[in-house]
Order: C-alpha cells, then structure tokens, then sequence
C-alpha cells in the first residue's frame, strides 16, 4: 500500500458535493461576486474603527509570535538558507497580517510574487491584498480551483489567479464552505451593542452629567416681564463649576439632575465583557480587570494560550506547504515551527515526559521515541 507521505500533491476526487449555491436572477446578472463587497467592507470598518475590537484582535498575532520561531531540518545548511530567505521575506509580517485578515474578513491572500526570467520561479515578496478583493474558485464538489481578484465593488472585471500564486490563509471553517468563518461578523451584534451602550451614555452624561437649573423670579401671583426671564436665563447659561451667582431676594434657583447618570461603570463592563467572550480573548486583554478572582483570570487566560496553539499549528501547515517547501524545493527537508507560547507549559511538559519514563525503569511505561514526539524533538537531535 502506498504511504500518503509518499506522494507529491497527491490528486484528490471527491464524491460529495460542498453545498448549493444561489442562482442568479435576472435582476441581479451584473452583481457577479459570490460575497457582498459591502458587508466586508463594514467588517473592516468595524475593526478599524472599534478600539476594543481592534485591541482583542490584535491580541492573537502578538501572542502567536512573541515567542518567536524556528525551523527543523536535517541539512543545517538548508536550513540556515532557508531562514535567511524568511528574514528577507519578512515573515513575520506575513503571519501578522495573515492572521488579522483571516480573524476580521475569514480569509486572508497574500500573492507569492515571483521574479521573471531565469527567477521565474524563485519567491521575491509576500504582499498582502485587500481580502474584500477576493474571492475563492471552487468546483461543485469543493476543491479549491483558482482565485480572483475583483477591480471594481460590482465584480465586472478582475484578475484571474493560480493557487499556486496566492497564500490563502484562513482559521475557522464551517462544514461545506471554501471560505473561512469572520470572527468579528460572529462577534457583530455583541460589537454594535458595545457601540450603542457607549453612545448612550454619553449621551446621557451631556444630558445629566451636569447639573441643570431651574429659576423662580418674582414673587406668586406677580407677572414678571419677559426681558427679566431673558435676562436671569442669560446669565444661568453662562454657568461654570467656578462660578457665583448673585440674585435679588425674589430669585429663587434650584439645581436639577443632583443624582448625575449613576454607575456607569457596570453598563461598560457588561459590554465589554460580553465582547471579550465573543471574541475569544480574556477581559484583561481589553482593559476590564476582574478584581480579586484572580483564579478566573488565569482559567481564561491558558484557554487563551490554548487557543493560540492551536492557530499556530494551523499556521505551520499552511506555510511549511506553500512556502517552506517552494523555498528548498525539498518537501519536508525544513519544517516552520513556533516556540511554545507558554514557557511554564513547556517546562510543565518536561517534568511530565520526565517521570513517565522514570516510574518504572525496569518496564518502562513508553520509550524514548514517544519522548521525543511528545516534547516536538526532531529525531537528528534525540539522543540514544
């Protein structure tokens, strides 16, 4: 039997279908994208603009890469080279935006641009592009065919691409779908609820926040010209913090609003909260501390990590298949891999490995072997 390990882009033809799709009316004939430009447009708008939103998304590149990373390989040489096209490649801008894009639109494309000539097949950058561009080239039975790029928001002309010529990176996936899942659009409601609760106290606190006046002049039953109103209004608009105001004996003001606009705090931190969890980032992350249950925070802040783990993983196999490889041209010669994003889990994981081969020295549990895949050690590196 032939090892799928064994075959170079191995040709894959399914039996199911991914799904239907809308048939196009003759109203709608011009309007030839699959994805309305609009609504990415307004997911953008969202992150741009939201700086919570932004905070929490931003929050993903910068934990997935404040470790740093490396490459694996047996042949140092090719693997030194290998890291130094990737320095020049600016990888980490890559990833940075790959994974912004892919949270805020579901997909992210990046073109592979290749030089001319004798370079034709040598990659010279990765430029990210608008991912609201974009859209995916399926057949019926959702294997990835192509790309295209749209010029214009009505989709009447575009450019037509290979796969070969754009890096498509995308994170969360629903069944039956080429393209990936927005974590802001999955957010949305929870975001604009955010943004009406704090327009709404800010309008109120314009509305209360300040105290207001209410002025008797004269005495009961006396009729008081309208210029003695006019002029007693005048001089109540003109109010500050610092200053004093001196009447006659028949002027009597009262200050209205006393109570202010209440605790404000506990509607934001509703909001906020609220967002966090639909963004998948802790609270800490947008500026929302949960007091003394410090052990909550540290619950959700190793679910975080374990998160990110998990898109890191998802993001070595993305660029170890359509760069790594394209780079050496040796697959699987070289391999891309983050460092651990937590330090203690990673220390955590050594004593583990560490007293499972140790229980019972005489009939060991596991072997050597299963240490070296449970701690990620390349096989040249593991000792006897």
């Amino acid at each position: 039997m032939t090892r799928l390990n064994e075959i170079v882009n191995p040709p894959a033809r399914p039996r199911t279908i991914a799904g239907t799709r809308r048939q196009r009316t003759g109203s709608d004939l011009f309007s030839k994208r699959e994805r309305s430009y609009k609504e990415l447009d307004a997911l953008e708008v969202r992150y741009l603009q939201g700086g919570p939103v932004r905070e929490a998304i931003d929050s993903y590149p910068l934990f997935a890469l404040s470790n740093g990373w490396y490459l694996d390989g047996k042949d140092e040489a090719l693997v030194k080279d290998t890291e130094e096209q990737l320095t020049i490649l600016d990888i980490e801008s890559s990833i940075w935006q790959g994974i912004i894009d892919s949270l805020v639109f579901g997909d992210a494309f990046q073109e592979i641009v290749t030089g001319r000539g004798q370079y034709s097949g040598t990659i010279l950058a990765l430029q990210p592009r608008p991912a609201k561009m974009f859209d995916i080239d399926a057949d019926e039975y959702g294997v990835v065919t192509g790309y295209k790029q749209y010029l214009d928001p009505e989709g009447r002309r575009y450019i037509q691409l290979d796969l070969d010529q754009i890096l498509h990176i995308s994170l969360f996936h629903i069944g039956g779908s080429v393209y990936g899942t927005s974590l802001v659009n999955s957010a949305k409601d929870d975001i604009d609820r955010d943004v009406q609760m704090i327009e709404s106290l800010v309008s109120a606190i314009e509305r209360h926040g300040h105290p207001r006046y209410h002025a008797k002049v004269g005495k009961e039953g006396e009729d008081v010209g309208q210029p003695v109103l006019d002029s007693v209004a005048d001089q109540l608009h003109d109010l500050k913090s610092n200053t004093e105001l001196a009447t006659c004996h028949d002027v009597e003001i009262v200050s209205l609003d006393t109570t202010g606009v209440g605790n404000t705090q506990a509607y934001s931190d509703l909001t906020l909260g609220r967002m966090a969890c639909a963004l998948g980032v802790p609270l800490d992350v947008l500026g929302v501390t949960e007091g003394s249950n410090r052990s909550t925070a540290t619950v959700r802040q190793k679910v975080f990590e374990t998160k990110i783990s998990t898109i890191q993983r998802r993001i070595e196999n993305i660029y170890n298949s359509n760069i790594i490889d394209r780079l050496t041209g040796q697959p699987g010669s070289v391999r891309f891999k983050f460092n651990d994003i937590s330090p203690e889990d990673e220390l955590r994981e050594v004593e583990y490995v560490a007293k499972v081969l140790a229980a019972d020295p005489i009939s060991p549990i596991v072997g050597h072997e299963w240490a070296r895949r449970r701690l990620r050690i390349p096989e040249e590196d593991a000792g006897p």
